[in-house]
């Protein structure tokens, strides 16, 4: 069977209304491309996941539709179009003739060399010839993975240049066709885990690990209950998730390891940068097409800060005169220094108190108690002598929302000041006192755009005058509270999106709406 395809060349805001009305008139597929492509007036467009992209289209973009040779023609489709509204020029009409479509798929996807040694190459390509070559069997699929995207490349070569794999453990988090951990154990790693929340993104994994005769272990989050350390944690996503699992990720990486992110953009790396900075000392590794790999190993720093510290101190003592009044004023500066140093020591406990109590409140259940026990004795003593004062923990990974839902009430049962209700459940999962989070409550029409956003101080949502709630004091975990917060809707709502956050950022410090 032959095919039509026309190309409409419209403007961003058309694209999709376009789209749907040629679907409607019979279209079997509709695609949508930059109209400056392969020209310098090419724009990229970039999303996050769980974010509304900035833009849905190109400033002009080109709407192609796939039609079989018996659907309408050129002018039936172009005076329907008329009618419902649409002022379109004629488009271009191309005709494409049947194919074997699978070779032609297959006929895309080349051999790709990764590194010095690295290879993606699929199983209908033979392998180079190169004897040094490390092959990896990966075929497009459903996951995310191939090996040709610049962020997947610079997290391969950064395994395939640190030759020490084969004595380490490896953690892929988002691990996708899980063609990274595959990869280092092809180089020669120990023991691998790869993670991913897409149930196909695992099975996916599982087979290219077969195909590739290596073990790897490929999970969902709900079956990685260990929550094990690794000498490697690699995480392939987007700035955004990035930033989000900072936490979790970090407190996967064993002492001394190396933590590897990519999926950022250039302009995002100092932001990522800053927020794994109270863990870890993240720096850029190396840039490609815009994007960047960051990477930092824990505990490097201070380890050769300390050891450079002790040299220097050892040479000086090694070359101080012996002389017996020179002896006794370096006894008395270390004696000095001494007490300094236990002042300034009391004062960085003191400083760090939520530091350091945040810190116990994410250990094992197990050692929490132990923990928290010997913390609160050593506070006490200091708090005799130095004015404490209780300041609750602020993270928002303490809390999870166990249900949000949004009642819109219908025309006829609304008041002036009520046509909604969010019901809410929220959870403090640590066994810890932790600061009352802020919500971010974004409302949509029924085709997702946004409408209003409302920033929820804890005062907007918590219970009023319920027993054992404290605004100002905040949550002492576990507990779970619910509450119904009233509100008045626009008139368009039909959905919603909930986050859980602290800081108030830009974008909603002056919301277009409050209702």
């Amino acid at each position: 069977m032959a095919f039509r395809e026309l190309v409409f060349t419209v403007s961003e805001d058309l694209a999709e209304s376009l789209g749907d009305a040629l679907m409607e008139l019979g279209a079997l597929s509709i695609s949508v491309s930059d109209a400056a492509a392969n020209t310098d007036a090419e724009k990229p467009l970039y999303g996050e996941p769980g974010l509304t992209p900035d833009r849905q289209a190109w400033e002009q973009s080109q709407v192609i539709a796939l039609f079989d040779e018996n659907g309408l023609s050129v002018a039936e489709i172009s005076l329907a179009l008329t009618e419902e509204g649409f002022q379109v020029n004629t488009p271009i009409e191309r005709s494409v003739a049947e194919q074997d479509w699978v070779r032609l798929t297959q006929s895309q996807f080349d051999p790709i060399q990764v590194g010095q040694r690295l290879w993606v190459v699929p199983s209908w390509h033979e392998a180079p010839k190169d004897p040094q070559a490390v092959c990896l069997a990966v075929d497009p699929g459903l996951a995310f993975g191939t090996g040709s995207h610049p962020t997947t490349k610079l997290c391969m070569q950064w395994l395939e240049e640190h030759p020490d794999l084969a004595s380490k453990t490896l953690l892929d988090y988002g691990c996708g066709s899980g063609i990274l951990a595959i990869a280092a154990k092809r180089l020669g790693c120990g023991d691998a885990l790869g993670v991913d929340i897409d149930p196909q993104a695992v099975i996916s994994a599982k087979d290219n690990a077969l195909r590739n005769e290596v073990t790897v272990d490929f999970r969902l989050p709900e079956e990685d209950s260990t929550h094990s350390q690794h000498d490697v944690v690699v995480a392939n996503i987007l700035a955004n998730p990035l930033q989000v699992l900072a936490p979790a990720l970090c407190q996967r990486i064993a002492p001394n390891g190396h933590i590897v992110l990519s999926g950022i953009l250039e302009r995002q790396a100092e932001e990522v940068i800053a927020t794994y900075q109270p863990w870890i000392q993240l720096h850029v590794w190396r840039e490609c097409d815009g994007w960047v790999c960051l990477t930092g190993q824990l505990g490097s720093n201070t380890s050769e800060n300390s050891a450079s510290s002790q040299k220097k101190t050892l040479a000086k003592d090694d070359s101080s005169d012996l002389g017996a009044s020179k002896k006794v004023r370096r006894y008395w500066g270390i004696f000095v220094l001494a007490i300094l140093m236990a002042v300034v020591f009391l004062q960085i406990i003191y400083l760090s108190r939520q530091t350091l109590a945040l810190q116990i409140a994410k250990m094992p259940p197990s050692i929490q108690a132990i923990a928290t026990k010997a913390f609160t004795s050593i506070d006490n003593v200091l708090c005799q002598y130095l004015t404490c004062k209780e300041f609750p923990l602020r993270d928002f990974s303490a809390w999870a929302i166990e249900l949000a839902h949004l009642k819109i009430n219908p025309p006829q049962a609304r008041s002036s000041q009520v046509t909604g209700v969010l019901e809410l459940q929220i959870r403090n999962k640590w066994s810890a006192l932790v600061a009352w989070p802020n919500l971010l409550l974004t409302i949509t029409d029924a085709n997702d755009q946004v409408l209003a956003e409302k920033l929820l101080h804890p005062k907007d949502w918590l219970p009023q005058n319920q027993e054992g709630i404290d605004i100002e004091k905040g949550s002492q975990g576990p507990a779970e509270v619910a509450s119904n917060v009233f509100m008045n809707l626009p008139d368009a709502a039909a959905g919603f999106r909930l986050r859980v956050l602290y800081a108030i950022p830009s974008e909603v410090q002056n919301p277009t709406s409050n209702q």
